[in-house]
Order: C-alpha cells, then sequence, then structure tokens
C-alpha cells in the first residue's frame, strides 16, 4: 500500500481546445468618452475562459459619425486585436463568438479615445476544469463521436497520471488518451484506454509519456444528459513518499457541517449542510521531507493570494479512494540525524450540490 499526492498540474486554462462546448453570455457595454454613440453587445460566446472586452475609438480622420469613424479593439490579451476597423451600425464580429454595433446619437458620434468595457462570460468553458473549484464546470454543447479535450502545453511535458474528477460519464463510456508531438490524430505516438469509475477518474499511465499535445477522446452516446460535464481535471506527475504514512498512527473520517443558531430562551436550532471527509496521518522517521516540502510550498502563492487544493490518492492500488483535499500545514519534527516525522491534516474539498 502506498499512497500518492498529484499536485503540479501542468495544464492551464488557456491550453485547452474543445470539440464543443456550452456557449455562454456577453454583457452590456460600459461606457467612458464623450461622444454620443452607444453600442450594442451580442453573441452566443464560445470562449474557453472569461475575457475583458475593450472597444477603443482610434480615429475620426474620416468623420467622427457612425460608419466614418474605425475603432480598435482587445480581449484582455495586452495588446489589441485588431485597429482601423470600421464603425458600423450592423453587427461586426470580433473573436469568440461575440459581436457589437454602434448606434448614433445627437450630435458627434464618436470623440478619439472613447472606450467601452464589456465581458464575455461562460460558466462552462473549458477552463473551469482546472480552478479548483467543484460548483464550476466544463459542458460541452452536444454528445459527439468523439467528444475531444486537446491540450496543448507549447513545449513537452511529461505525463504519468491523469485524473477527472466530477463528470457525468455514463458505465458505457469509451475514453481514451493520447499523446502527440504534433496537433494531428490519424495515428497518435501514444493511445491508451481509460478504465471507467463513477463520479471521479484516478489514471495511472502504463508508463511516462513525453509530448506537447495530449487529447482525452470521449465516447458516450447513451449519455441522457445529452452533453459531457467535467468539474476538475488533472495531467501530470504524481509524489509517492519514499516511506507510507504510519497505520494505527493516523486516520480518515467525516465530519457533519451543522449551523447552529440559539433562541433567546436557549433553544438550539440546527441546520445541517453537508458530511466532508477528514484525513490525519503521520508519515514517522522519513528521509524525504524536503518533497514533502517542495510539494507544501508548490501549493501556495503569494502574488495571487491562494493556496491551491491537490489530489490525494490514500492507496494507488485503489484508485476510487482519491479525493480532491487541502493541505494547510506541514509540521514536522527535528532531530540530529537527517530523518523528519510529519503528520498531514486533509479536508476534503467539498460542492455545493
Amino acid at each position: 500500500m502506498t499512497c500518492r499526492f498529484l499536485y503540479n498540474n501542468l495544464i492551464s486554462e488557456s491550453m485547452f481546445t474543445v470539440s464543443s462546448v456550452r456557449t455562454g453570455l456577453v454583457s452590456n457595454a460600459l461606457k467612458d468618452g464623450s461622444g454620443s454613440a452607444t453600442i450594442t453587445t451580442a453573441g452566443n460566446y464560445f470562449g474557453t475562459t472569461d475575457l475583458e472586452y475593450l472597444v477603443q475609438i482610434d480615429s475620426i480622420a474620416g468623420g467622427a459619425e457612425v460608419g466614418q469613424a474605425t475603432f480598435k479593439w482587445s480581449d484582455g490579451g495586452g495588446s489589441f486585436d485588431a485597429s482601423g476597423v470600421t464603425t458600423d451600425s450592423s453587427p461586426i464580429t470580433l473573436n469568440n463568438g461575440v459581436t457589437i454595433a454602434f448606434t448614433s446619437g445627437t450630435g458627434a458620434d464618436f470623440v478619439v479615445g472613447d472606450k467601452w468595457y464589456f465581458k464575455g462570460i461562460n460558466n462552462f468553458s473549458a477552463g473551469k476544469m482546472v480552478d479548483l473549484n467543484r460548483d464550476t464546470r466544463y459542458r460541452s454543447s452536444a454528445l459527439e463521436t468523439p467528444n475531444t479535450i486537446l491540450i496543448d502545453f507549447g513545449t513537452a511535458q511529461a505525463i504519468d497520471s491523469f485524473v477527472i474528477y466530477d463528470h457525468n460519464f455514463t458505465s458505457g463510456v469509451t475514453l481514451t488518451l493520447e499523446g502527440n508531438a504534433t496537433d494531428a490524430w490519424g495515428g497518435p505516438s501514444y493511445s491508451e484506454s481509460v478504465s471507467y469509475a463513477a463520479d471521479k477518474i484516478t489514471f495511472y499511465l502504463s508508463s511516462a509519456q513525453t509530448y506537447r499535445y495530449f487529447r482525452l477522446e470521449v465516447i458516450d452516446a447513451a449519455n441522457s444528459d445529452g452533453y459531457i460535464e467535467i468539474g476538475e481535471m488533472f495531467l501530470g506527475a504524481y509524489f509517492e513518499p519514499a516511506q507510507n504514512f504510519s497505520f494505527g498512527s493516523g486516520s480518515r473520517g467525516t465530519r457533519a457541517l451543522i449551523d447552529r443558531n440559539k433562541s433567546a430562551y436557549g433553544v438550539e436550532f440546527k441546520r445541517f449542510y453537508n458530511y466532508q471527509k477528514m484525513f490525519n496521518y503521520a508519515f514517522e522517521n522519513i528521509t524525504d521531507i524536503a518533497d514533502f516540502q517542495t510539494m507544501f510550498d508548490a501549493l501556495g502563492s503569494r502574488s495571487a493570494g491562494t493556496v491551491d487544493a491537490l489530489f490525494f490518492n490514500e492507496d494507488s492500488a485503489s484508485l476510487a479512494n482519491t479525493w480532491l483535499v487541502r493541505l494547510e500545514d506541514l509540521p514536522y519534527s527535528l532531530s540530529q540525524n537527517t530523518e523528519r516525522s510529519t503528520v498531514l491534516r486533509m479536508d476534503e474539498v467539498l460542492k455545493s450540490v
């Protein structure tokens, strides 16, 4: 029996390309400027991540009215995607299904520098698979043969473990994980079937694979939902301690999350919300405390102000015993030799429904 920690997810939200995604919405625009024109935003937003758009008038050399002035626009990437685009009262396509249209006002429609801000928002975009929030998830627009999820790492990366968490697959699903040096899938260099498990799937590759591109193929034609859904996805490597936790020196249990209130008469009212698994494991006389410290340090980001969750597989021979957990301290004992002892206290990350 050996436990494993999967904490260094190599996927970021910008790496995804999916065969389909349930579309989101485009917000109304907020204006900053003195021209009289307005814009109307529209479209079925299908971006991989939520984006903030900027539309800015860049020239009125040809006139200050709709159809004369030009604009530039950005989707928040740090530079403008296009400039010198003629304003129009008919819908103008930007990207990701987003359109804008200008409406004339009273007086000069535009002044150079007039700006509009708006967002493309998708509660089911592919980026939700790596936000570590179990209340969000990716959802396809339909069932396809197959549905595909492509990850482009930019450079070749070594992979030996894969997790799908909070999915809606049926027991009849066919899952295939593929890897390739190029984005061409007629005959990928690596291909391996992934076994189904309800709710969450932990999969260790038969051998480590190093490729720039990895792709998941999903065929689930009998899924009555009419789409595939994934809450979290992990692709990376695992950390297996050199010595497992000590049996009899730790525990796994469940706590009830209850809100308690008392009336002025001392009568207590309780509202039960959820059960949460909790883990308390002692690792005694270990020589790889530096690896535990590396893992713990990797979870926190001072600049972002966050501490990430990780996947904990209690026994690599029992894949169902994998949970998304939070580890918020790493105490360990000191001694004169190189051995250390530590106790890991972890709490399960929950979802609202």
